[in-house]
C-alpha cells in the first residue's frame, strides 16, 4: 500500500526507506543482504532515484518523496499493490514513468495494481479497467472507453467534457468545457 502522503518520524535516507520494503524477506536476524540491496536499488532505478540513495527523505521534494515511497513498495514483491494518488505531486515525465513501470510489473510479474486517481486521462491511457465512483458509489465499471462518457463524467464531476479517442493508443481522453465557454 502506498498512501497519498506519508510522514516518517525519523530522518532516514532514501535507501534506508526503500530497504524497509524488504522487511518481509529478511532472514532470522533481520539484516539486509546483497539480494535486498539489489532489489532496493532496482526499485530506486525504476523510480528515477538511483543517484539519490544517500539523501535524507526529508530533504527531497514532495514528488521525489512520493517516488521513494513507491520504490519502498516495489522490493516487497507484492502480488497486489494499492496506490492512493501515486502521481499527484509529479511532473509529466515521472507520471508516465511510474505508470509504465507499474504496467511492466503487471505484465511481467502478474502484479495487480489498484490505483486511486483523479487524473482520468492518465488512468484511461494505462488502465485496462476503470471504476468510476461518485459519493462512494460505483457509477461505472469496465474498460476506459465504456466508463468515460460525457454523461457519466457530468454525473460524477458535475462537469461537461468532450471525450475523444487518441488515434495512436485508442485510449479515450477528456477535454473539459470551460464554465460559460
Amino acid at each position: 500500500m502506498v498512501p497519498q502522503e506519508s510522514t516518517l518520524l525519523f530522518n532516514f535516507t532514501v535507501l534506508e526507506v526503500v530497504l524497509m520494503g524488504r522487511a518481509p524477506h529478511l532472514g532470522l536476524f533481520g539484516l539486509e543482504g546483497p539480494r535486498d540491496f539489489a532489489a532496493a536499488r532496482a526499485a530506486l532505478s525504476d523510480m528515477d532515484l538511483a543517484g539519490e540513495e544517500g539523501r535524507n527523505l526529508r530533504d527531497l521534494s514532495s514528488g521525489e518523496r512520493q517516488r521513494a515511497l513507491i520504490a519502498r513498495a516495489l522490493p516487497q514483491d507484492p502480488r497486489l499493490l494499492i496506490l492512493d494518488e501515486p502521481t499527484a505531486f509529479l511532473d509529466l515525465k515521472h507520471r508516465l514513468q511510474i505508470h509504465e513501470t507499474l504496467r511492466r510489473l503487471n505484465r511481467a510479474k502478474g502484479l495487480t495494481v489498484v490505483a486511486i486517481s483523479h487524473d482520468l486521462n492518465m488512468a484511461a491511457l494505462f488502465a485496462s479497467r476503470l471504476v468510476l465512483l461518485h459519493k462512494g458509489r460505483v457509477v461505472a465499471d469496465g474498460p476506459p472507453g465504456e466508463v468515460l462518457t460525457p454523461a457519466r463524467i457530468r454525473d460524477a464531476y458535475e462537469t461537461e467534457v468532450r471525450v475523444l479517442t487518441d488515434e495512436a493508443t485508442g485510449a479515450p481522453y477528456l477535454i473539459p468545457h470551460l464554465p460559460g465557454g
